[in-house]
Formats: C-alpha cells, sequence, structure tokens
C-alpha cells in the first residue's frame, strides 16, 4: 500500500490569511458564509484552478478540524491530490486515507484492515480476470490494492464503519471530478456526523446533493456570456 506524508506537505504550504483578497471568493461568498454557520452534515465544494487559494484554505480547515477533534473525540482525514504521482493519485488518496483511519484507531487496526480488503475482495476480485492461482500472497494483495477507484472508495466507506467514527472532517484538495460526487455519499452513509470540504480544478458539472458549492469567478464568468450573447 503507498502512502503519503501529508504532514511533511503541509509544512511547505503558506499560511492562509482571510484578509488577502485572493481568498475573497471563498471567504466573502453568501453561501460559504451559510455553510460555515449550518451544523453537520456539512459539504461545502470549491472549484478552482491551481494557485487560487484552495491549497492553503484546505489547510486551514485541517488545523481547526484538529482542534475540534482533540475536544470531541472525532477524527480527520485529509490528503492534497497534488502530493501525490499523478497517474496513481487516486489509489493513494485511498490508501492515504484508510492509513489514517487506522492510526486514529484504538485496537481496532486489524478489523478496519480485514473490512477494507474483504469490501474490495467482495467487488474487484470477483470481477477481475486479473488473478492467477500460482500469484503469491503479496502480488494478490497489491491487484486488490489496484482497483478501480469507486471500489476503493467503497471499501474505504467500509473501514470507516468498522472503526466506529462518530464525528469525522474529511478534507481533499484537487479532487478529480469523477470520484466527487461517490466520495460525497459514500462518507456520509459511512458517519452521518460529518464534515466534508472538497475542491477540485474544474468547473463542476452536476453537483451533489446538499452540497454547497462554490466556483471561483463565477459571477463575472456568467456576465461575459451574457453580454457575448447579446
Amino acid at each position: 500500500m503507498t502512502v503519503v506524508d501529508q504532514d511533511e506537505y503541509r509544512s511547505a504550504i503558506s499560511p492562509f490569511d482571510s484578509s488577502e483578497p485572493n481568498f475573497f471568493w471563498i471567504t466573502r461568498n453568501i453561501d460559504f458564509t451559510q455553510w460555515k454557520s449550518a451544523g453537520p452534515p456539512q459539504a461545502l465544494l470549491l472549484s478552482a484552478p491551481y494557485g487560487y487559494g484552495t491549497i492553503e484554505y484546505c489547510s486551514h480547515i485541517i488545523d481547526h478540524a484538529n482542534e475540534k477533534a482533540s475536544r470531541t473525540n472525532g477524527s480527520v482525514l485529509y490528503f492534497f491530490c497534488s502530493s501525490a504521482t499523478k497517474s496513481r493519485r487516486s489509489t493513494i488518496l485511498i490508501h492515504t486515507l484508510l492509513h489514517q483511519v487506522v492510526c486514529s484507531s484504538d485496537g481496532k487496526a486489524n478489523s478496519i484492515a480485514a473490512a477494507f480488503l474483504s469490501g474490495l475482495v467482495g467487488g474487484h476480485f470477483q470481477h477481475s480476470q486479473d488473478f492467477w492461482e500460482d500469484d503469491s500472497l503479496d502480488k494478490t494483495v497489491q491487484k486488490i490494492l489496484s482497483a478501480p477507484d469507486s471500489e476503493l472508495i467503497e471499501a474505504l466507506a467500509e473501514a470507516i464503519k468498522k472503526s466506529g467514527i462518530q464525528e469525522l472532517s474529511i478534507i481533499v484538495d484537487g479532487l478529480q471530478e469523477n470520484i466527487v460526487c461517490l466520495l460525497f455519499e459514500l462518507i456520509r452513509e459511512a458517519t452521518p456526523k460529518s464534515e466534508v470540504l472538497l475542491t477540485t480544478q474544474h468547473p463542476f458539472g452536476e453537483i451533489p446533493h446538499r452540497v454547497t458549492y462554490i466556483e471561483y469567478d463565477k459571477e463575472r464568468k456568467g456576465l461575459h456570456v451574457r453580454h457575448s450573447l447579446a
């Protein structure tokens, strides 16, 4: 299983400054204000090109989530997609979140890992033609861990359920659109009392249900389109 040290990656991220105009598209947005004041489950999706503050804001929210978790015995999972190899980004994301779940568990590491692998075996192993009787155990496990994104996320949700986490904050920056909706829905199902912050670098098409969505410069782009059609 491949994981990335997120604390080491965060050490190089510039601090978040709410007075910095670069962040106003987030902090001075009315939808953001309503999201921030709402109780769990909370879900915020930010869409902006690289370099427009999502990395700094996510790091800021992680600090606050960790402070809250220390008081409420909650758990915080987080990942910056730009910290991982692009070709394996989704797989490393799930492996890293699973590693964080296991590390935050209280004596449940084996049962959590078993729930994750069982979820994958129940899906990928039965549908894939890439398994052979003479494969070594290590090779078989590696093939299972390289399952499609959807099956990895479903297995992660099973691991979170097994962990017994009651309050969960999950922050992921730079997600691909094709896994955003599934991650939202399965995390909510696994832990109803959750706070979710996800970002993507591309405008989002269909917004997941009960998600606050803020797109960088959306108003100006909409005004430009209206002028072009006039």
